[in-house]
C-alpha cells in the first residue's frame, strides 16, 4: 500500500511542471487574445482619427506586453528547473516528457497561441500602414502649407543650393527671436 502512494505522489511530482507549463500556455493565449483585441480597437481608433483613444489603447497594450514578459520569464524559469541542468529545453523537448494527455493539450494550446500570433503580426502590420499614411498626408498637408522658396540664385547644377544656410532648412519659427 505504501509503494502505491509513493508511486502516486511521484506521478504527481513529475506532472507537476507539465501542468505548470500548460497553465502558462494558457495564461499566454488569454493575454495574447487581449492584445490582439486590443490592436483591432487600434485599427479603429487610427481610421477615425483619435488621438486621445489611440494614446489610452497604448498604455493598455503597454500593460498586457508587461503581463506576457513576466509570464516569459515565468516559463523560462519553469523550463530552466525542469532541464535538469542541462541545456535549456524547447517547447518541443517538454512535450516529450509530458505523458500524452497532457501533450495534446500543450500542443493544442500552442497551435492556438501560434495562430494568435500570426494573427496579431497581420493586424499590427496594417496598423502600421495606416500610421504611416496618416504621417504622409501630415507632411503633404505641411508641404502644402508651407512650400518651399524657389531658389533665385544660380547654382551649377552639382553644387549644393544649402551653402549658405549652413544646411539648414527653414524653420516654421524664428529661433533668433
Amino acid at each position: 500500500m505504501n509503494t502505491r502512494v509513493e508511486n502516486r505522489r511521484t506521478d504527481d511530482e513529475q506532472r507537476a511542471p507539465a501542468l505548470q507549463l500548460m497553465a502558462l500556455l494558457d495564461r499566454h493565449l488569454t493575454l495574447h487574445q487581449h492584445l490582439l483585441q486590443l490592436a483591432y480597437q487600434k485599427t479603429d481608433v487610427l481610421k477615425r482619427g483619435d488621438m486621445d483613444g489611440l494614446m489610452q489603447l497604448i498604455q493598455k497594450e503597454q500593460t498586457a506586453i508587461a503581463a506576457i514578459q513576466q509570464l516569459e520569464r515565468e516559463r523560462a524559469q519553469l523550463v530552466a528547473a525542469w532541464s535538469d541542468g542541462g541545456h535549456p529545453l524547447t517547447l518541443a523537448d517538454c512535450l516529450s516528457k509530458m505523458d500524452e494527455e497532457e501533450r495534446q493539450k500543450a500542443e493544442q494550446l500552442a497551435s492556438e497561441l501560434l495562430d494568435v500570433i500570426n494573427e496579431l503580426q497581420a493586424v499590427n502590420e496594417l496598423n502600421g500602414q495606416l500610421i504611416r499614411q496618416s504621417l504622409q498626408w501630415v507632411t503633404l498637408m505641411l508641404d502644402q502649407l508651407m512650400p518651399q522658396p524657389p531658389n533665385v540664385n544660380y547654382t551649377a547644377p552639382n553644387q549644393s543650393t544649402r551653402q549658405y544656410g549652413h544646411g539648414r532648412s527653414r524653420s516654421l519659427f524664428d529661433s533668433k527671436a
